[in-house]
């Protein structure tokens, strides 16, 4: 009777075990599947013991790749793919492999994301909807004509300072140099590439590849063609940088005639990103380290090329994009549906014209005097911010909206670190 009761007793403590792994894959996928990077980290952390191998290394693989540690993820997703094929579904590969193609142009091994593209296109089509098929066959374009370039590279020697200067609708502008010449280049930290026109990329040489493809406004929604370039070699005050990739833009599409401004050149994630640590100050100065600084922050994190900035609220935590290219901070509707309320009855109801590459467009929006935002152990306040009722974005959205200029200018100092991860203001 004893052993007859003991052989229960496993069998239930093993049952409880196998609904604890399930409910915990679930709640773990619900923040995978809603862009939480921040509370999936600490969620596998805390609870990861209750997992199988296989479900660690896959949520420690998107983990990573939200957290700048690509090589890490491409090596985790090798090992699903190949160790744990035969039990992961089509839906799951096709994540995976998503993941994997921007893991490979992080580190700009181009011609390997275009094989997780291809892979994408030649046996998972059947599990894409009609738009991310158009989306993975434009970035594969873009990855077949990049197939031989040379790895970018950066190089710092000892830490440098750049002198930088605002533009006349409020954007950072730095110089960079090709050979004697020196042009100023918008620094924008959501750009997922650096971005040329057509006459300034013939001005600085670039080595122009056989290639057009799609792109468009996210705001706007307007698309256009464009091409793409490589510098050989640039410089940011005295750092080197080689095979720097451009997107070379058709010179009406970076101009803005109703305010009579036009923008030449930006400087991109994939540059700023390599440049590891930036400390920015409102007096115009820029320092370079050559070593990154530790922090415990952690506040920073990677949607694919869009960096996600986590601040907390007087009601929450929340994941805003982080925009040094926007002049003002806006919200989005999904921060309208949590707080639709409170804003409706504090909030005054305005059309406003949102302007973007390619074009603007009118919204409607619900604007209020103040937003209380904190960063680490520093308060800031948004004033007149605009909340968007409607999505603005063809995808569903699940960010709470976007921080610019507005943000940053309330502090003389912003260090920007891709090493660990975080933004802090002093």
């Amino acid at each position: 009777m004893l052993k007859i009761s003991f052989i229960w007793f496993i069998l239930i403590c093993t049952g409880c075990s196998r609904v604890s792994s399930l409910q915990k894959e679930k709640e773990l996928q619900s923040l995978l599947d809603n862009r939480e990077y921040f509370k999936l980290r600490t969620a596998l952390l805390q609870g990861g013991y209750e997992l199988s191998e296989e479900k660690k290394i896959y949520f420690r693989a998107f983990v990573r790749n939200a957290f700048n540690d690509n090589k890490n993820s491409a090596k985790d997703i090798e090992t699903l793919l190949t160790k744990y094929a035969s039990s992961l579904s089509d839906s799951a590969k096709v994540d995976l492999l998503q993941i994997q193609t921007d893991n490979y142009f992080k580190t700009f091994q181009y011609a390997q994301s275009a094989l997780a593209d291809s892979e994408l296109l030649n046996h998972y089509q059947h599990v894409l909807d009609s738009e991310t098929i158009k989306d993975i066959k434009n970035d594969l374009l873009v990855r077949n004509a990049l197939h031989d370039i040379p790895t970018q590279q950066l190089s710092i020697t000892e830490s440098d300072t750049i002198y930088w200067k605002k533009d006349k609708i409020g954007l950072m502008e730095i110089p960079v140099r090709k050979k004697d010449s020196v042009y100023s280049c918008i620094f924008d930290t959501r750009a997922n590439i650096s971005s040329i026109t057509k006459t300034y990329a013939a001005k600085l040489r670039l080595k122009m590849l056989d290639v057009t493809y799609e792109e468009g406004s996210g705001i706007t929604g307007i698309t256009f063609k464009t091409g793409m370039g490589i510098a050989d070699s640039i410089y940011i005050g005295n750092i080197l940088i080689r095979n720097a990739v451009f997107q070379v833009m058709p010179d009406e599409i970076l101009n803005f005639p109703s305010i009579q401004f036009s923008i030449n050149l930006i400087i991109g994630y994939p540059i700023i990103a390599q440049l590891k640590e930036i400390h920015i100050y409102q007096d115009g100065k820029m320092i370079i380290p050559d070593h990154p600084s530790k922090s415990d922050l952690n506040n920073l994190a990677m949607n694919v090329l869009d960096p996600i900035l986590s601040v907390r609220t007087d009601d929450d935590t929340l994941c805003f994009h982080f925009d040094s290219g926007a002049t003002s901070s806006d919200f989005y509707s999904l921060y309208f549906s949590k707080y639709k309320e409170k804003i409706t009855a504090k909030g005054k109801k305005k059309t406003v014209e949102t302007g973007g590459a390619g074009g603007s467009l009118k919204t409607e929006l619900y604007v209020m005097d103040s937003i209380n935002l904190y960063i680490g152990d520093k308060k800031a306040i948004l004033k007149n911010v605009g909340i968007h009722i409607n999505p603005i974005y063809k995808h569903k959205q699940k960010f709470y909206g976007n921080l610019g200029q507005d943000l940053i200018t309330q502090f003389k100092e912003m260090v920007l670190n891709f090493e660990d991860m975080y933004i802090a203001f002093k």
